[in-house]
């Protein structure tokens, strides 16, 4: 099934929403560093590189910091509020927070890797595990390859589905590299 115009613009913003508001803040944040340069004195092609340069640094500076406090009890309770209350509620909020997690390595709960039975006999394709349904079945996602975040939803019963033995990024990395590393992932499973 081709993906229809609705579906490219979703996924295209999940992409390209994230990159602006970055781009915004790295844009205000060389503005301000900018006008300092220039009150001090330091406005030359130097001065302007150097802004840059703070900007990130900056940058990399308020999301630690930002990380550091979410991870305090306080933090972890009103960033618990404002995840639940607000950012849930925007859609694909969820897949990308997940695939972060995976990247820091938290554990997670869905988004399990697996390897699931097609109709055909013999073929097998990974995919990931979303949900357990309470009626012997499974939601899972079968991407498509390369386009990780494009693929096929699909509820199969249970017995089709062999989890793997590895982590939700190992599974994204060997589906963005055209299967790369699949005995590694599939190991020893029949």
């Amino acid at each position: 099934m081709k993906p229809n115009l609705t579906t490219k613009m979703i996924y295209g913003s999940l992409v390209i929403v994230p990159l602006g508001v970055l781009i915004v803040i790295i844009a205000q944040m060389v503005n301000v560093l900018d006008i300092i340069a220039k009150t001090i004195g330091v406005d030359s092609m130097f001065g302007a590189g150097l802004a840059v340069v703070l900007a990130l640094i900056l940058l990399f500076v308020v999301c630690y910091l930002i990380g550091s406090l979410v991870h305090t009890r306080i933090g972890l309770w009103s960033f618990s509020k404002f995840e639940n209350n607000v950012l849930s509620q925007l859609p694909g909020y969820r897949i990308i927070r997940n695939i972060i997690s995976g990247f820091t390595g938290e554990q997670v709960e869905s988004y399990k890797p697996a390897l699931i039975k097609t109709g055909s006999a013999g073929i097998s394709v990974i995919g990931f595990v979303m949900e357990e349904n309470d009626n012997e079945t499974l939601t899972v996602f079968m991407p498509n390859v390369p386009a990780i975040a494009v693929g096929n939803l699909q509820i199969v019963a249970r017995d089709r589905v062999v989890y793997l033995q590895s982590t939700p990024m190992e599974a994204l990395n060997c589906l963005g590299e055209w299967g790369v590393g699949s005995n590694k992932l599939i190991g020893t499973i029949r």
